[in-house]
């Protein structure tokens, strides 16, 4: 089972001020944990048009920061102007592509294979370049 937290905000909060508040509890937690810690730990997405934020929450370090971030919302902004749900989803397991080991670079086979020379797993895709 996977843990995530969605924030969903009021139209009237800006989503910038509320992304710059995680930022906030971001640091917070770095106080507590380090800072490599927390950005291996903590995995977040602002969505304008749902006018959300989700949280990664499946470990102690996320937790936290859900906990100050809620605080400092509260603070910032008010206990009215957001909600918090707490989701689970099941995650099925990883499936091996049958490309994988096929790439040429270009970024069809999905990110599973090698790329332009890489002898590790492609990255093809995602944004990143050899």
């Amino acid at each position: 089972m996977k843990t995530i937290y969605r924030f969903q905000f009021q139209s009237h909060v800006p989503l910038e001020k509320a992304e710059a508040t995680l930022m906030l509890a971001l640091i917070a937690a770095e106080a507590l944990h380090g800072q490599p810690n927390v950005r291996l730990s903590v995995r977040y997405l602002f969505g304008e048009d749902k006018h959300a934020c989700v949280i990664d929450g499946d470990n102690e370090i996320a937790r936290q920061v859900v906990l100050i971030f809620t605080q400092f919302l509260i603070h910032e902004f008010g206990e009215d102007t957001f909600q918090i749900r707490r989701e689970q989803h099941d995650i099925p397991a990883p499936q091996r592509s049958a490309q994988q080991g096929k790439c040429n670079g270009n970024g069809e086979c999905g990110g599973n294979g090698g790329c332009k020379g890489c002898d590790q797993t492609c990255a093809c895709g995602k944004g990143v370049e050899a």
